[in-house]
């Protein structure tokens, strides 16, 4: 009898035993079970996270495009033209401010002999009497046109008409270079400084004449043309207009004012 007791309470041990054994491996089955869903809840929150954070950043970027676009359109306005006359007006007052415009230029030299003898009541001539000297006469004669006396009137949105005075000459002596190059003095004749100065104003008088026979004042013209319209072309864009030039005498334009 006692031996059949304690094998009955050995099986009952053993019963016991895998029956905890059986529930440690149900929970811990269980356990792990709720930590791979938790787990995966954890992943899948932090998927939406990073997704929601891309979508935010693309519609982020799109609104600062947009944006920037916008302000820029209404920061920087079209240019809104200017009147023509006014521009024009606006330009001739600045160019009538310069007063002068030289507009051609030429270099001369005259070499010439000159020289005379005295006369017996301005008939006869005296011998021994001669008398000569060489001398050299260098300048530069200017074309220059009053833009002080220019008037102005607009032709439409694409032209306008400058009236100005008929270029002026002006000789200017190189006295540097100007000078008695040989003299032949006579005693009974000496040379007068007067005689130097005759022979100056006649060789102004020359030079005057062959810069005008050549073509000074045309170039002169044509020249004050070029150069107002040039300044037209950088103050308004090229030939956005264009400049007509009309030439007046200088005693007619007196005599209209």
């Amino acid at each position: 009898m006692g031996g059949a007791r304690c094998v009955r309470a050995s099986a009952r041990s053993r019963h016991r035993l895998v029956r905890r054994y059986r529930i440690h491996l149900i929970e811990r089955n269980a356990g792990m079970t709720n930590e791979n869903g938790l787990l995966a809840k954890l992943m899948r929150g932090k998927t939406f996270a990073i997704r929601k954070s891309v979508v935010f950043a693309l519609i982020g970027g799109i609104l600062i495009g947009s944006g920037s676009v916008l302000f820029f359109q209404w920061y920087n306005p079209r240019d809104v033209p200017k009147s023509s006359a006014f521009d024009a007006s606006l330009i001739m007052n600045r160019i009538v401010d310069r007063n002068e415009m030289v507009a051609a230029s030429q270099d001369y030299t005259i070499v010439e002999k000159a020289g005379d003898r005295n006369k017996l009541f301005d008939l006869i001539e005296i011998p021994f009497t001669q008398n000569s000297f060489w001398y050299r006469y260098s300048g530069v004669i200017e074309a220059t046109v009053d833009l002080s006396a220019a008037r102005w009137n607009t032709k439409g949105e694409t032209a306008i008409t400058v009236v100005l005075p008929e270029p002026t000459t002006q000789n200017i002596p190189d006295m540097n270079v100007s000078g008695v190059l040989e003299e032949r003095n006579n005693i009974l004749n000496p040379i007068h400084v007067e005689d130097v100065d005759a022979f100056q104003r006649d060789c102004i008088a020359k030079s005057d004449q062959q810069a005008k026979e050549g073509g000074l004042l045309e170039q002169a013209k044509e020249n004050a043309r070029v150069n107002l319209q040039d300044m037209f072309d950088i103050a308004c864009g090229k030939d956005v207009c264009k400049v007509e030039v009309e030439w007046v005498d200088q005693e007619d334009r007196l005599k209209g004012e």
